[in-house]
């Protein structure tokens, strides 16, 4: 009965060890970066050999800034961008950069309800900022800028109260995605007319 007892007791050890491994596993790739889809799928081919995606200014990791707590950054959604929205022709030896002057996500806190009152309300309880800026240049192997455009865009959502960290890194991550569809809809059209000659 007692080795009946400890084979028991090693069995149930091993399946919570392995039901624990299981749950941290899933919450690991639950955590990871997800594919980016981008609402605008149109590929502009670019006279150019190479492509450099900068990060001019990363937003500092306090708060109320919460870029950095996001699974999806500005930074990582910009080099997705770039790699889905441009196809390098190589008709020239240019140099195809794309230069994130800001891509911020920051966090303000709203008043809610206190009290009995506050018991049969739901308040908003944070809104967020997103802003993005970004500067498109070809640069032809002598190192002169040819031929530039810029774009910017920015929103704002709000939570409510109890939303759980899950809600809030779906509402940042949908707002970076959003901040660069928000973007494509006024660069794309203008970098065909600034920059025809080398992009189509």
């Amino acid at each position: 009965m007692t080795r009946f007892r400890d084979l028991t007791l090693r069995f149930t050890a091993a399946a919570l060890m392995f039901t624990l491994a299981g749950a941290v596993g899933a919450q690991a790739f639950a955590q990871g970066t997800p594919e980016l889809i981008f609402a605008n799928k149109t590929v502009l081919n670019v006279d150019a050999t190479s492509m450099d995606v900068k990060i001019e200014n990363i937003p500092p990791r306090e708060y109320p800034h919460v870029n950095y707590r996001s699974h999806v950054r500005f930074e990582d959604a910009a080099r997705d961008w770039a790699k889905s929205h441009f196809m390098l022709t190589g008709n020239s030896v240019n140099t195809l950069q794309i230069i994130i002057r800001k891509g911020d996500l920051v966090e303000k806190l709203l008043p809610v309800k206190k009290g009995i009152k506050g018991w049969f309300t739901k308040d908003q309880a944070a809104e967020y900022a997103a802003t993005l800026e970004l500067d498109l240049a070809l640069i032809d192997p002598n190192g002169r800028v040819i031929s530039t455009a810029s774009g910017k865009s920015s929103s704002t959502q709000t939570v409510t109260e109890g939303a759980t960290e899950d809600d809030k890194q779906a509402v940042w991550s949908g707002m970076i995605i959003s901040a660069f569809d928000a973007l494509d809809r006024e660069f794309q059209p203008q970098l065909r007319q600034v920059m025809a000659q080398y992009i189509r």
